[in-house]
């Protein structure tokens, strides 16, 4: 949608080639947050741009370093709570409203969280045997259907499911009992659990048809702008971009939001959801607000940092990193 409306991947390319010839050397990038997201996809679509062998060439003439800001190189957990509940990050508004306001930008699902075992088709090839009109569908390895999670601490969504099915789910979902499965005891509703790879491919959205009218659009969003880009399928795990400095700053000793769990509250779209507990990872710990610690084995903690290694080899992890001196060498063009 950037490029088609804007031609902003092209202005961007072309920021970066005038900026070598004013200052006759390579920029510094720096992108914070979503930032990351916008630069990956410019660096893919220069891929397809360009030839190949030009391709590399080109970075290495124009970006010395790639500063990635609070990446969100899995996708972003409170994105799944602003979809469902709304998150308001201190606008004076109600979740409802600040729900509406979420899922009316189609950028909104460029942050769900997926899974680090499923990659998405090689998009070069099919460019040119294909042509544009195809979908990036998944491709999981067997670890992500012989682990837990999609590689994340927690279950990442779990919902609690009304006992009754479209629009009389809600608002008087409390004072109907009509069973939903032929398993369910006494009108008691189920519990649906949802991984990181359910949530990127549309699986929650999909299940959630028949008690969410937004479920619909978000759906129709997702396939169209995600896993039919015609460039990349940006719910997938990155490859470490093939510049020659890649530095990655990251907060720490703060608690983040690993996993929801959602009911329904008995009232109208778009307050029917409300979250009864969210699980936070803290200090090698998983914490719900309702449950005390529960410590997370070395092994998954292994992986966890295995699988940060492995997929940006010789990248640097910084808590903090000082420029100084270092800005006047080199042009900073590019704030993403």
């Amino acid at each position: 949608m950037l490029e088609e409306r804007d031609l902003y991947f092209h202005k961007l390319k072309l920021t970066f080639e005038i900026a070598l010839k004013l200052r006759g050397g390579p920029s510094l990038v720096f992108a914070h947050s979503m930032g990351n997201n916008v630069f990956r996809y410019f660096l893919e679509w220069l891929k397809l741009e360009i030839a190949p062998k030009h391709y590399i060439q080109w970075l290495d003439k124009h970006i010395h370093a790639y500063f990635a800001v609070g990446a969100p190189l899995l996708g972003s957990t409170e994105s799944v709570r602003a979809t469902l509940s709304g998150t308001t990050s201190g606008l004076p508004i109600t979740e409802g409203t600040a729900r509406l306001m979420f899922n009316s930008f189609a950028a909104s699902l460029w942050l769900l969280p997926f899974s680090k075992y499923c990659k998405a088709d090689n998009v070069y090839w099919k460019h040119f045997f294909e042509g544009k009109a195809h979908i990036n569908r998944q491709q999981c390895d067997e670890m992500e259907y012989s682990s837990d999670n999609s590689g994340w601490p927690t279950t990442l969504v779990t919902i609690e499911v009304p006992t009754v099915r479209g629009t009389d789910a809600y608002p008087s979902i409390m004072d109907i009992t009509e069973d939903i499965t032929s398993n369910m005891e006494c009108g008691k509703p189920t519990l649906l659990s949802f991984s990181a790879r359910e949530v990127s491919d549309g699986t929650l959205f999909k299940t959630m048809l028949d008690y969410d009218p937004q479920s619909k659009a978000l759906i129709h969003q997702l396939e169209k702008y995600y896993q039919g880009d015609p460039v990349l399928n940006p719910l997938t795990p990155w490859e470490r971009p093939p510049i020659k400095n890649v530095f990655c700053i990251y907060g720490i000793d703060t608690k983040t939001e690993v996993g929801y769990y959602f009911a329904p509250s008995g009232k109208p779209y778009p307050d029917n959801w409300i979250i009864t507990d969210v699980i936070y990872e803290f200090e090698q710990s998983l914490l719900s607000r309702q449950v005390s610690l529960i410590f997370i084995s070395k092994v998954q903690l292994l992986i966890s940092v295995k699988y940060q290694m492995s997929m940006f080899p010789h990248v640097f992890f910084c808590e903090l990193v000082f420029l100084d001196e270092c800005l006047f060498d080199y042009n900073l063009t590019c704030f993403i």
